[in-house]
């Protein structure tokens, strides 16, 4: 398999802040829940900010253009602690829309912690459990044993201890450069119907990024050697503009425990096969949490880390065979007024007031921010002045 450059593995408490946001929310329908309950969702984490996800269950006579029975479903107005055994508690704070951040300092592996949740009276409580410990990611390659074929990715772990099976949950962020077909400084501006003439070309390249929702999984069970070899994370059609300059994938590995590597199983198979948010939802759907209210069901997962493992990979435009479907070409333009070219789609290319377009000249048009440079990324801005290039 290729590899690019150096693969990073890397721990932080960069990668814990985006944690949550990154794992999927849970979209089956609950109603089949009784008239009250509640969905909860999230991990303590050690060393971290997590977020914990609060949502009602949405009401048989829920639509959409209901928007007050929506904002119902997301306002949930509750205090939120993470307990230890040993006296520590950490305090959560709301951001909104039932989402609640909760500061985790260092857990001790002998130690047993849980969510504690109050809500219209009532306590919920997720089920006191020592911290996993944290399995690193070994390698992370690619191949593209089809050059017509998409770029594939994959993870080895590395090996667990002999003391039983482990459980896996990956999700993965996603950072890639573009740069335009034709580099201007001459370009068309359509809110103040002129041509300006810049310094230097101000949208010929371009960073994307994209935190995927998401998640992939899977288990030791059937591995006598309890680690995972050529699990499949993701893949890239090779005509995808990802690969057309520098892509970087950051991959993050969580280990589970077997009740809740099934509450996440049965999780995705409603999302992938039944249908999403309003899906029935099973009844003996696994959870960890329970309600001090009988009447209150409650449904959901919390799980609890020592930490998360992390490694990125970048691959080259150079060590791929990557296909560019798009065509650019001189003078398509078609007739009219400036503003009508540039609302027809095209842009200016050059000094000669040739169009071309406009995703050919202008990063912008894909999604993509001129100044979004990560920090970390191994190409340095090419048009920009030095001075201004060194404050982003």
């Amino acid at each position: 398999m290729k590899k690019f450059g150096q693969i990073i593995g890397l721990w932080g408490a960069m990668s814990f802040v985006l944690l949550m946001g990154c794992v999927d929310k849970f979209e089956a329908d609950v109603s089949e829940l009784p008239t009250e309950g509640l969905v909860i969702e999230g991990n303590i984490i050690s060393d971290s900010t997590v977020v914990f996800h609060l949502n009602k269950k949405l009401p048989l006579t829920y639509s959409k253009e209901n928007e007050d029975l929506y904002d119902t479903y997301l306002d949930v107005d509750a205090e939120l602690y993470v307990h230890g055994s040993d006296g520590t508690s950490w305090v959560g704070h709301g951001l909104g829309e039932g989402q609640y951040q909760v500061r985790i300092g260092t857990l001790k592996p002998d130690v047993e912690y849980h969510l504690e949740v109050k809500h219209e009276g009532d306590v919920y409580l997720s089920e006191p459990q020592r911290p996993v410990e944290t399995i690193e990611i070994e390698n992370l390659t690619f191949s593209q044993p089809d050059l017509k074929g998409p770029v594939n990715i994959y993870l080895d772990s590395q090996e667990g201890s002999a003391d039983g099976s482990r459980y896996y949950l990956w999700y993965f962020e996603e950072d890639w450069e573009l740069r335009a077909e034709y580099v201007s400084a001459v370009l068309y501006n359509y809110e103040q119907d002129k041509v300006i003439r810049y310094d230097y070309p101000p949208v010929a390249q371009g960073w994307c990024y994209y935190g995927t929702d998401q998640i992939v999984l899977g288990s030791t069970e059937s591995n006598v050697m309890n680690k995972i070899v050529g699990k499949s994370i993701h893949s890239i059609k090779n005509t995808d503009r990802r690969l057309s300059v520098l892509y970087s994938i950051r991959v993050y590995q969580r280990t589970l425990t077997r009740q809740e590597y099934e509450y996440y199983q049965e999780r995705v198979k409603l999302n992938k096969e039944m249908g999403g948010l309003f899906t029935p939802l099973p009844s003996e759907f696994p959870t960890n949490i329970t309600c001090s209210n009988s009447s209150r069901k409650v449904i959901g997962y919390v799980g609890c880390n020592m930490g998360v493992a992390q490694r990125q990979l970048y691959i080259s435009t150079d060590e791929v065979a990557y296909v560019n479907k798009y065509d650019c070409k001189f003078g398509e333009a078609p007739e009219g007024t400036y503003r009508e070219k540039y609302a027809a789609g095209f842009q200016i290319c050059d000094d000669s007031f040739i169009w071309a377009k406009g995703e050919c000249v202008d990063v912008t048009w894909l999604n993509a921010d001129p100044l979004g440079r990560p920090d970390w990324w191994p190409n340095p801005y090419l048009y920009y002045p030095q001075e201004e290039a060194d404050t982003h």
